[in-house]
């Protein structure tokens, strides 16, 4: 699906919305939680993702399997400390623009 780029206003709180158009593209529903980095100039949001974690662990161990990766295994209410030490280690967790996902 191809959307016309369109102008966002931020309220004086830093929020903005995100337009249906581009919610049913991403799959975005409430309550979900999005990834945000900031790469030049730019705002990057994507749909936060488990596995994608998990894909950038394996793909690092492949390109450096000599780096001493930390392992963190959490279970129940513990798998927010696990994604937020993943989000860290892959350098998603660095500026304030996360928010608490």
């Amino acid at each position: 699906m191809k959307i016309t780029p369109l102008i966002l206003k931020v309220d004086k709180q830093g929020r903005t919305v995100l337009p249906k158009e581009v919610r049913q593209a991403l799959g975005i529903k409430g309550n979900s939680n999005l990834v945000c980095r900031v790469i030049g100039g730019r705002i990057i949001l994507e749909k936060f993702s488990p596995d994608r974690v998990h894909e950038a662990f394996t793909r690092l161990e492949e390109i450096a399997p000599s780096l001493d990766l930390d392992r963190v295994e959490a279970r129940g209410e513990d798998k927010y400390i696990e994604r937020e030490y993943a989000l860290r280690k892959i350098g998603f967790r660095s500026s304030s623009c996360y928010g608490t996902l």
